[in-house]
């Protein structure tokens, strides 16, 4: 699709696509991880090579730990405030998790900054459950857990909902999605704010959801369109800028790694040269770009 002037504001922190604004909101920055953990395919030896085309933004050139961010996307478009990815959230039991663990984070401060507040927001959608993506979906009152924006309606991918759910109801061992699906998502479906929504579901002219299944079983992505501009908030569906190096690499926490590789491989030959601007959930800022093909890879052009 071709576009021309859609570009990310880095100081800003955030772009217009076309009459559409977006903001990112940080809940968790830098983020390490160790060689290994996120990317099974990942060793020293590649990520050392990695390095100097990445930079210390992504990969710590002495410890090789690379960084992820922890955001969501606020949309703006001229009837509705929308919110896009929940991230970790405060005050959450996450024990096999300790910086996300009784969090006392600044993203309500955050959002204030941009300019929303709880009550403004219409919409939360979120491009899947796992417990990075639904955290401030609730926030803990009077003892309780309860939708953080009274006023939305939470959007869940049906096919993703049904699948948690029947999870959580075999009873597993261990708490559901660090425990995220008891206290980030059943408290929104009985306060009666969730509605489940088909994967290709439509907000409202340009904005919609579309499938991309693979890091779990009803994962989407969130398009947003305005004339000619178009940006793609992809959630987990690529996790960090070496997977445009390396794009069969799935991640430890995909439902289905085959799947997933296909998915992003798409994803990315599918928007490869255009002006289409990719909005991972977890690329530090400011490297949100439209996609262009270096032979067998890819990279982000800012």
């Amino acid at each position: 699709m071709p576009v021309t002037n859609l570009k990310w504001d880095a100081e800003l922190d955030g772009c217009q696509v076309g009459g559409i604004s977006v903001r990112r909101i940080a809940d968790l920055e830098s983020f390490p991880f160790p060689v290994g953990a996120i990317f099974p395919d990942q060793t020293v030896e590649i990520t050392r090579s990695l390095t100097d085309r990445f930079g210390p933004l992504h990969i710590n050139p002495e410890t090789l730990e690379i960084f992820l961010s922890f955001h969501s996307f606020v949309i703006r478009t001229g009837a509705h405030t929308i919110l896009v990815d929940l991230c970790v959230g405060n005050d959450k039991i996450r024990f096999d998790r300790p910086q996300w663990h009784m969090r006392d984070g600044p993203f309500l401060s955050n959002c204030a900054a941009a300019g929303v507040t709880p009550e403004d927001v219409d919409f939360v959608m979120c491009t899947h459950l796992h417990a990075d993506h639904v955290g401030w979906n609730t926030k803990r009152a009077d003892g309780e857990w309860v939708p953080t924006f009274p006023n939305a309606e939470y959007l869940f991918a049906e096919k993703e909902y049904a699948y948690w759910r029947a999870e959580y109801e075999t009873k597993p061992p261990e708490p559901l999605l660090h425990g995220a699906f008891e206290d980030s998502v059943l408290p929104v479906v009985t306060a009666g704010q969730a509605t489940m929504v088909a994967g290709d579901h439509r907000v409202e002219a340009g904005i919609y959801m579309e499938p991309a299944y693979g890091h779990t079983p009803g994962n989407v992505v969130v398009h947003i369109e305005d004339g000619d501009d178009h940006a793609i908030v992809c959630g987990d569906a690529i996790h960090h800028p070496v997977q445009l190096v390396h794009p069969e690499w799935s991640t430890n926490f995909c439902f289905d790694a085959d799947q997933s590789r296909v998915t992003r491989t798409a994803l990315l030959d599918a928007y490869a040269g255009t002006k289409t601007l990719l909005l991972p959930a977890h690329f530090r800022a400011p490297e949100y770009g439209s996609v262009v093909r270096d032979g067998n890879q890819f990279r982000i052009e800012r």
